[in-house]
């Protein structure tokens, strides 16, 4: 990614579901990343994004916990969000 997609993908996010397990299975969401060839890896992304997620870590800080790219991170927080478990806060 250039600087400017990294700049771009870079955003912080809040868990509007912090407490307790967030059923992403009644919400649709394994489902809509199933099938793909990189299911796998985009699962363990949302689990990553609603884990760290707490206002204070952005998406390369993720990336970097994580391994996982931070593209990926920002095309799954933005599943995230259209499902109402994430805010976007900068």
């Amino acid at each position: 990614l250039s600087v400017i997609q990294h700049w771009d993908c870079n955003q912080t996010y809040l868990n509007l579901s912090p407490m307790g397990e967030p059923q992403l299975g009644k919400r649709g969401l394994y489902q809509a990343i199933g099938g793909q060839s990189d299911s796998h890896e985009q699962q363990m992304a949302m689990l990553w994004i609603l884990n760290q997620s707490d206002g204070k870590h952005t998406l390369l800080d993720v990336a970097r916990k994580s391994g996982i790219p931070l593209f990926t991170l920002h095309k799954v927080a933005g599943i995230l969000q259209e499902k109402k478990l994430l805010q976007r806060i900068h």
